[in-house]
């Protein structure tokens, strides 16, 4: 529910990463990706870029047919 053009660049960057990962290249497992871009904000981004990039990546997650249908 939080607007994607208020979240801070790397987040929004790492999450196009892992949406790239599990909905278009389909070559590396949700789970796999999911948890690399988490390990990413954990580095790159501010205290609170990991929950916020786990959270939006499992909201995705839960919606990936639809995801991948729209794409």
């Amino acid at each position: 529910e939080w607007p994607i053009d208020q979240s801070a660049v790397i987040d929004r960057n790492i999450i196009r990463i892992a949406v790239w990962e599990f909905a278009i290249s389909e070559r590396t497992p949700l789970r796999v990706a999911i948890n690399e871009c988490v390990d990413l904000a954990k580095i790159f981004g501010s205290e609170s870029s990991q929950r916020f990039v786990n959270g939006v990546l499992g909201s995705l997650a839960a919606h990936q047919e639809e995801l991948k249908a729209s794409l």
